[in-house]
């Protein structure tokens, strides 16, 4: 019996290869448009092939992201006419008009965060404060309307993710569903490392026997480079840090003189081919214990990188601790443990990474998006029967 063919309307701000469900949309789109009618609502997309997609570019204000993300909100729900469509998909609350919700984030959780960052000393001007309160009180209310409209309808990226959902809004199991992301095994390759390792370390003036730990992505504060740094300085082997992503790098730098690492702290821009830094790499290290899932976790483990995570997101199914990494806790002693462990014995660092690899075999966007699938056809039916 051939599947039903869904009217999907997917609501997103950008579609790309860069950022995080920027690129799980980028990659989910065109495989759900195989079969069914997609309806792309969004302000930009690039570098994705629309022959089978239909686009609805919003008009973008280009505000500051907070801003131009609630402006979105508004946009797409004056957009978007239910009725044509058997399920309208949010990335949580941005658009009311959602009646299914795929989450890469939780919002109460980050705005917890934000106020930890605050607490122990990460400057903001006052209107800079006043200004995210209110935008983190409006996410975290649009994303509580969307689990209202969603019951039973809301899909998360990770188990840990879902958990969050399930505890901070006593929503019974049944009522989530986990559909985790995926990865691009041709890019994302172990075969990477003897091609990309010698070029890149030569580009960045590091030696081949040195060992590198790198750290990937946007959100430095949040995602905890400042423990990283100073457990930099508390390592006891001759290893380095790469730090590739763009972020306000000043205070960091002072934190790696203060820490005695300095020499030893390498920060990169933002790379068009993150891969080639994974395979140059030694280890990831990614300790932020409210990661929602963590792509660079997953495509690290892809490369044949032993992972150094907290137990979260995807490393919950990456990592056994002490086979395919070790999980830490943001905690600089910790984690400048584990560096050394990796440092001083590089054939374990290597089968460690084997292991990863092997774990990493089990993700795949094709699998993701059979999963969405499943559930949206299940969504709409349910839908008729109401």
């Amino acid at each position: 019996m051939t599947p039903r063919r869904l009217r999907i309307a997917l609501v997103i701000e950008d579609v790309g290869p860069g950022g995080g469900q920027e690129r799980v949309i980028a990659e989910l789109a065109p495989r759900l448009a195989r079969n069914h009618d997609l309806h792309l609502f969004c302000f930009k997309v690039r570098d994705v092939p629309l022959d089978r997609i239909t686009v609805h570019r919003l008009r973008d204000p280009h505000l500051p992201l907070g801003a131009r993300a609630l402006w979105f909100t508004l946009a797409s729900s004056l957009a978007i006419r239910p009725r044509d469509f058997d399920v309208v998909i949010s990335q949580g609350g941005n658009t009311l008009v959602q009646n299914a919700m795929l989450a890469h984030t939780g919002h109460r959780e980050r705005r917890r965060i934000r106020r930890e960052l605050q607490q122990r000393g990460r400057r903001r001007s006052i209107v800079r404060r006043a200004w995210e309160g209110v935008r983190d009180r409006v996410f975290v209310r649009l994303e509580a309307r969307a689990v209202r409209r969603c019951r039973g309808h809301i899909m998360t990226v990770s188990r840990s993710l879902k958990d969050y959902f399930l505890r901070e809004y006593d929503l019974p199991p049944d009522e989530v569903h986990v559909t985790r992301n995926g990865v691009d095994h041709a890019v994302f390759r172990r075969g990477l490392r003897e091609e990309a390792r010698p070029r890149i370390r030569a580009c960045l003036g590091i030696g081949e026997d040195e060992f590198i730990a790198v750290f990937m992505g946007g959100r430095w504060h949040e995602k905890r480079l400042a423990e990283v740094v100073l457990a930099l300085g508390r390592t006891r082997e001759p290893l380095r840090l790469v730090v590739v992503g763009n972020g306000e790098r000043a205070p960091f730098e002072a934190l790696a003189t203060q820490a005695g690492a300095r020499e030893r702290v390498l920060f990169v821009a933002h790379v068009d081919r993150p891969q080639d830094y994974l395979a140059m790499a030694d280890c990831l290290i990614a300790p932020n214990p409210e990661e929602p899932f963590g792509l660079v976790t997953l495509e690290a483990a892809a490369c044949g990188l032993p992972l150094i995570a907290a137990r979260t997101g995807a490393a919950l199914d990456l990592v056994e601790d002490g086979v395919s990494g070790f999980f830490v806790e943001p905690e600089p002693v910790q984690i400048a443990a584990r560096l050394d462990e990796l440092a001083r014995n590089c054939e374990r660092a290597t089968a460690m990474g084997e292991a990863a690899w092997e774990r990493a075999q089990a993700f795949s966007w094709d699998g993701q998006t059979k999963e969405i699938e499943a559930l949206l056809l299940r969504f709409a039916e349910e839908a008729k029967v109401a």
